[in-house]
C-alpha cells in the first residue's frame, strides 16, 4: 500500500477537526437546551408562586418582593390603591422597561454606537436633574434647607429621564460585552425624533398616574415592578456571563441560557434576602417603614 500524500493527510486532519467541532457544537446545543428547560421551569414556578400564594393580594406580594430594593416612601395611589414602587422608582423602572422595548422594536438589539453628542449630553443631563431633585427631596425629609417643596409628580418625571438613560447605556454595555456581531455603525438612538418618541411614550405613564386613571393601575404596577426586577436580573446575567467566559460570543439570546438560569437563582435570593432583612428590621423597630 502506498503512503498517503501530504494533501490526503491534511484532508483527513481537517475532517477529524471538523468532526470534533461538530461533536462539541452538538454537545453545546444539548447543554443549552437543558439550561433553557431549567430556566423556563424555575421561572414558571416563581411566577405561579407570586400569582397563587394564598392569603395576600397580588399588589402586596409585588410590594413585598421589592421591599429590599425600593424605599417605598412617597408612594402614589392610583384608583385608591397604592402602587408597589415609590413615585420616583415607578418613573425610573417603568421608563427603563418601556425604553428597552422600544429600542429592541426599532432594531437596536445589536447597536453599540453612542447617540449623537447632543443627545448623549441630554441623557446625562437627565441623570443630573434627577440627582438634584433626589437630594432636594432628601434634604426636605431630613428637615434641612432645600431649594423647593418636593412633589411626587416631579419625582416620577425626573425618574423617567433617569430610566431612559439607564436603558440606553445598559443595552450598549450588554451589546459591547456579549455580542459576537455588534453593529458598530448603528447608534442606539439615531436622532431627536426617536428620543422624543420614547419621552412621549413614557409621558403616558405620568399622565395616567397623576390624572388618577384607575384602570391603568395594573399596567403601570406590572411594568414598573417588572422593570426593577428586570434590571437586577439583567445586571446579574451580564456579570455571570462575563465570569463564565461568554464575552463577545453571543449571537442568539438562547446561548445565554446557562448564565440566565444562574442569574435567575441569584436574583431571587437577592430579592428574597433583602426583603426579609428589611421586614425583620422593621418588625424589631430597627428601621422605620
Amino acid at each position: 500500500m502506498s503512503d498517503r500524500t501530504s494533501d490526503e493527510v491534511i484532508a483527513l486532519a481537517q475532517q477529524e477537526v471538523a468532526a470534533r467541532q461538530a461533536q462539541r457544537a452538538a454537545a453545546d446545543v444539548a447543554r443549552d437546551r437543558s439550561w433553557r428547560a431549567a430556566f423556563i421551569g424555575l421561572g414558571a414556578v416563581l411566577l405561579l408562586a407570586l400569582l397563587l400564594w394564598p392569603s395576600m393580594p397580588l399588589n402586596w406580594k409585588m410590594y413585598a418582593v421589592v421591599h429590599g430594593v425600593c424605599a417605598q416612601i412617597h408612594n402614589v395611589e392610583l384608583g385608591g390603591v397604592q402602587l408597589p414602587l415609590c413615585a420616583r422608582n415607578t418613573g425610573i423602572y417603568s421608563s427603563f422597561l418601556l425604553t428597552t422595548l422600544v429600542l429592541l422594536v426599532i432594531g437596536r438589539a445589536r447597536a453599540v454606537r453612542l447617540p449623537p453628542l447632543p443627545i448623549t449630553i441630554t441623557l446625562l443631563l437627565f441623570v443630573g436633574v434627577m440627582a438634584v431633585d433626589g437630594f432636594n427631596s432628601l434634604f426636605r425629609d431630613l428637615f434641612l434647607p432645600h431649594l423647593y417643596t418636593p412633589r411626587n409628580d416631579l419625582r416620577t418625571l425626573t425618574g423617567i429621564g433617569m430610566g431612559i438613560t439607564m436603558a440606553v447605556f445598559m443595552l450598549l454595555v450588554i451589546n459591547m460585552s456579549l455580542r459576537d456581531d455588534p453593529d458598530e455603525q448603528q447608534p442606539i438612538i439615531a436622532g431627536w425624533h426617536e428620543l422624543a418618541g420614547v419621552l412621549g411614550l413614557n409621558a403616558l405613564v405620568l399622565v395616567a398616574m397623576y390624572g388618577n386613571l384607575g384602570f391603568m393601575y395594573w399596567p403601570i404596577a406590572i411594568i414598573a415592578w417588572s422593570g426593577i426586577v428586570g434590571i437586577l436580573f439583567a445586571v446579574n446575567v451580564l456579570v455571570i456571563a462575563l465570569m463564565l467566559g461568554y464575552e463577545r460570543r453571543i449571537a442568539h439570546l438562547t446561548q445565554l441560557a446557562r448564565p440566565a438560569m444562574i442569574a435567575l437563582v441569584t436574583t431571587s435570593v437577592m430579592l428574597g434576602g433583602m426583603a426579609w432583612m428589611r421586614f425583620w428590621l422593621e418588625a424589631n423597630g430597627l428601621m422605620v417603614n
